[in-house]
């Protein structure tokens, strides 16, 4: 099976990553299908990096990050994370790993309990775990909010009385309580004003500089990803159609659908003709995905083959990852 992989350790494993959420009708609630969020993903994020994964709304990216997480359970596949198998683990061998695999939400503001203040929401973790209580733990939360760019004393305050970004950089604080060394962030600024999203850009590169960690960050906006990402892979319909190294990507995208998403990146200089890619049709249900290639009813360089034969992600040369017939001809 072709990951993607680096020939450097890898901190977390996935190979062919499946979820699929049941179709139910009736008043017996009969299953007549399943939604395949995500169909045979697999990849390797190396520790320190950052591994973006990119794709429209609905390619099943997050349900990967949360899967991975196991915050949605899986259909099948394999999760390793630092050699241990995530998806058989459980109780204590779950506890340990719970510590260092954290995540960091779209939505800061629906991630926070509005009836608990943000010191209490991050104590309670600490507690919980065993890891401070009373003054100890206040300390390390105190800590915790000075370090992701807040006041001491707002650990006294409720979600409501922060902005969008102080709300982001508490979710931020709560997720490093418990040291974590790989951090799922799903969209993190998506939700947040252009002003204040290279604030909290810049907060996570100081982290993972000064913290050592491991980053999967999950966003449908490549311009952030080309200034945060070591390496990037395209989900399209619950797929990975392509895996690179950041500046490889950019430089030459293999999968049609990789070269439609960054025509669509803006240019800040009016001046400057960019050819767009305007992909017609819409994306397929992923209750009901197309035979062969998943990107061949929006392909303008359709062929036969793509019709009735699945490609699979397979390495050029240069160890740049695409799953594309114009690409590996002839296999």
């Amino acid at each position: 099976m072709s990951t993607g992989l680096s020939p450097e350790r890898a901190v977390l494993e996935v190979r062919d990553l499946k979820k699929y959420f049941p179709i139910r009708t009736g008043v017996l609630s009969r299953v007549i299908g399943h939604v395949k969020a995500v169909d045979g993903v697999s990849f390797d994020i190396r520790s320190g990096e950052t591994f973006a994964l990119v794709g429209e709304s609905g390619c099943g990216k997050s349900t990967t990050g949360r899967t991975i997480l196991r915050l949605t359970g899986a259909t099948g596949g394999e999760i390793r994370y630092d050699g241990e198998d995530v998806l058989a683990a459980s109780g204590d061998r779950m506890r340990r790993l719970r510590k260092s695999m954290q995540i960091v939400f779209q939505d800061p503001y629906s991630a926070l309990n509005p009836r608990m203040t943000v010191g209490a929401a991050i104590r309670e973790i600490l507690q919980v775990h065993g890891i401070a209580h009373g003054a100890e733990a206040q300390d390390r939360v105190e800590e915790l909010l000075v370090r992701c760019g807040l006041e001491s004393y707002h650990s006294w305050r409720y979600p409501h009385e922060f902005s969008g970004g102080q709300r982001q950089r508490v979710v931020i604080a709560r997720a490093l309580a418990l040291d974590p060394q790989f951090i799922v962030a799903d969209e993190p600024i998506s939700a947040l004003d252009v002003s204040i999203q290279s604030q909290i850009i810049n907060l996570l590169e100081d982290l993972q500089d000064d913290l050592k960690l491991t980053y999967l960050f999950i966003s449908h906006d490549l311009s952030v990803v080309r200034h945060m990402a070591d390496r990037v892979g395209v989900m399209y319909l619950g797929k990975l159609v392509e895996v690179a190294d950041k500046d490889e990507f950019y430089r030459e995208p293999l999968h049609p659908y990789s070269q439609a998403l960054l025509s669509a990146i803006p240019v800040s200089d009016p001046s400057v003709k960019k050819q767009r890619i305007i992909l017609k049709g819409d994306v397929p249900s992923p209750a009901n995905p197309p035979a062969g290639c998943p990107f061949h009813t929006r392909c303008p360089y359709v062929m036969d083959v793509c019709r009735s034969v699945v490609p699979e992600l397979k390495p050029t040369p240069s160890g740049h990852y695409a799953a594309c017939h114009l690409v590996h001809p002839n296999e």
